[in-house]
């Protein structure tokens, strides 16, 4: 069994799949801040297709004005493209050469009857800090004012995506996460939520897990402001960090044994 290992991963999990609210409800903005609706919804470009979902529901409860999507081609557009091509519901979209945003537009409007009047589409950004920068920019350009601004986001960059938009959104802009799920792992370090729609593999989950903790810190290895200054202070709790060692010891593992077989 492997419930030490479990734990630290769930641990890490956790801690990236940030949520503010425990639901998608105008009581649970409510509670947060003084408003049962966001000025803005930000569904950001990445390979889970049930993100989507999420971002209609919030639509369709109204939580939300306005959907902006950002997400142009990056290093999960190949996972994207395989989920459609898996998806029962979604293989009829024609993806190829298209960004995230483009598909998940397509996603909204033929499939989750989302207003295309309603959405605003970025699709050149290619990474977290630049989701954030070109959204602002994008908002800027449509003159579209906004206070409060919801973020939905595959789980394993949640807090990433949200430190980047702090450092370019301002102050005086309310930023709220919402996680779509939280990942889980079983004993046999297995994905509890493998059903979810679009969701990763465990390699692909442990190899974007292993990623963000680096990132995350604030020295001058990582995107913090003592780093490449590519998001705002994030302060990593010491049981999180024992987590990424425990995580990186069982990849070392298992490269020794796959290298030795």
């Amino acid at each position: 069994m492997n419930t030490n290992r479990q734990g630290e991963i769930n641990r890490i999990s956790s801690f990236l799949a940030r949520r503010d609210i425990d639901e998608l409800s105008a009581f649970a903005l409510q509670k947060l801040c003084p408003v049962p609706q966001v000025d803005v919804l930000v569904l950001l470009g990445n390979s889970i297709l049930y993100t989507t979902s999420i971002a209609a529901k919030a639509y369709h409860e109204n939580l939300c004005k306005t959907i902006l999507i950002s997400g142009g081609i990056g290093h999960s557009t190949k996972f994207l493209y395989e989920n459609i091509i898996k998806s029962p519901l979604y293989n009829s979209i024609d993806f190829c050469g298209r960004a995230e945003a483009e598909l998940f537009f397509d996603i909204l409007t033929r499939f989750h009857a989302v207003d295309a009047s309603d959405i605003i589409v970025e699709n050149r950004s290619t990474n977290c800090g630049d989701n954030a920068i070109k959204s602002v920019e994008i908002l800027k350009e449509k003159q579209i004012a906004y206070d409060t601004m919801l973020l939905i986001q595959d789980p394993t960059m949640q807090l990433r995506s949200y430190a980047s938009f702090l450092k370019y959104t301002g102050k005086n802009v309310k930023v709220i996460n919402y996680a779509p799920f939280i990942p889980v792992v079983d004993e046999n370090l297995k994905l509890v939520n493998s059903h979810i729609d679009g969701i990763w593999n465990e390699a692909r989950f442990f190899e974007l897990l292993s990623g963000e903790i680096p990132r995350l810190r604030d020295d001058e290895l990582g995107y913090g402001p003592k780093g490449k200054n590519f998001i705002v202070h994030v302060d990593i709790p010491s049981d999180v960090e024992k987590g990424d060692r425990e995580l990186r010891k069982y990849e070392e593992e298992k490269q020794i044994y796959f290298s030795h077989r």
